[in-house]
């Protein structure tokens, strides 16, 4: 069984988490012996990184490859061909198609299954055209198809296409019910719906490195630039900014913490962002004289290296959300700092909404506080994470279940 997932972002640590999830929740329900071919949209990186996947480039960065005046052609005869690609009419359609684009569309043929990463890239602040693209060939190519679990909607534009390529889908599988209500708002029937917890929930349980004994509180932040903040996003990256810079000089001058910014989107230079540039902005706010106990991390680590890490901190701040759900998975206690619903509805789930801050009117004063709240008390934190992770994990893993049910219904 040959099965693509599309739409990948490895070079994102949060991404890849969310694919090492899946890779190991497809195996567990459809054999270790699967095939399993990745399309990532920094795919000649992404396959230096990680030499374990088959890594291959997107059908929107084959038509990308084209020249600027044959793009919007070239997309009609791909569509042409994609519709005509499984007809006796298949052969003359590969013609018409240049060769980058007909060995992504000849990948998808051979696929048993095509699968829409798990995430959060069908929101309104987003280009979500690129990733129905894949979507949509799949669909004209009647290739069976699902969305893995994500966080998605609302659709204010789009809707038709949308409607189509949710209506072709064996499943949709997303991680919250607002998630949900989006879809049903835009006519997805309820039956090809199903909540799991996030992919990435799969790796809990791995083992990690045992924290070394010591005297000073170690914390981890990670923090990322967030331009949709509304009318005044500027006024709002800045307050967010001048509230973690009050948050590390509350820790390092109070409590004598160590404080390192370490985020899933750092020391990848191809990537399009830098959780580190966010990083600087903090440390140049908060003045030389705590300087000593801060550090911005600028590693580039695996999903699995980056757990490991997160283990030996006593809290971690993290606007990330995947960056928050490793730690977790690591057993340590989490401040998350919410830029999207997915956040939130995340916290929600674990019991611990009141302790998520809002991005977009964050307070320093209540950062700070809520930071003492939990580690005054993170050994209970500790202990709820661990009563939580075990149904957290066997709900990621449902996933497949309900990508094995979907099939069948639709076989």
């Amino acid at each position: 069984m040959k099965i693509t997932v599309t739409n990948t972002a490895l070079l994102n640590a949060g991404d890849a988490a969310i694919m090492a999830g899946t890779d190991a929740i497809l195996r567990d329900v459809f054999g270790s012996d699967i095939t399993v071919e990745l399309r990532d949209q920094q795919a000649e990186d992404s396959r230096a990184a990680y030499c374990d996947y088959r890594v291959e480039e997107t059908l929107y960065g084959a038509l990308e490859s084209l020249p600027d005046d044959t793009r919007r052609p070239g997309l009609v005869r791909l569509m042409t061909a994609a519709a005509l690609w499984r007809t006796p009419l298949g052969n003359l359609a590969r013609r018409f198609v240049p060769p980058r684009v007909r060995a992504v569309l000849d990948g998808y043929a051979e696929s048993d299954l095509i699968v829409s990463a798990g995430g959060t890239y069908l929101v309104p602040h987003y280009r979500i055209r690129p990733k129905l693209l894949e979507l949509l060939t799949a669909r004209l190519m009647r290739r069976p198809y699902v969305l893995f679990t994500q966080s998605l909607g609302p659709f204010p534009r789009d809707r038709i296409l949308l409607r189509a390529i949710f209506a072709g889908a064996h499943a949709v599988l997303v991680r919250d019910s607002r998630s949900v209500e989006h879809l049903l708002d835009l006519g997805v029937r309820g039956d090809r719906i199903a909540i799991c917890a996030d992919a990435a929930f799969a790796l809990a349980g791995r083992p990690t490195p045992v924290p070394e004994a010591r005297n000073k509180l170690r914390i981890g932040i990670s923090v990322r630039d967030w331009p949709h903040g509304g009318s005044d996003a500027d006024g709002a990256m800045q307050n967010y900014v001048s509230a973690v810079a009050k948050l590390v000089r509350h820790l390092t001058e109070g409590s004598g913490a160590e404080v390192t910014f370490v985020s899933t989107c750092q020391g990848a230079g191809s990537y399009w962002t830098d959780d580190s540039a966010v990083a600087d902005r903090v440390v140049a706010e908060i003045g030389r004289e705590n300087a000593d106990r801060v550090q911005v991390d600028r590693s580039f680590r695996s999903p699995q290296q980056l757990m490991d890490h997160l283990a030996g901190y006593d809290m971690y701040v993290s606007t990330r959300m995947h960056g928050a759900i490793l730690a977790l998975c690591a057993g340590v206690p989490v401040l998350p700092i919410a830029y999207e619903f997915k956040t939130n509805e995340l916290f929600k789930r674990l019991g611990m909404e009141e302790i998520a801050q809002d991005l977009t009117s964050i307070s320093g004063t209540a950062l700070c506080r809520t930071c003492r709240m939990i580690l005054d008390n993170r050994a209970a934190y500790r202990e709820r994470i661990r009563e939580i992770l075990p149904d957290l994990r066997e709900s990621a893993y449902a996933a497949g279940q309900a990508v094995a049910i979907g099939l069948e219904r639709n076989r």
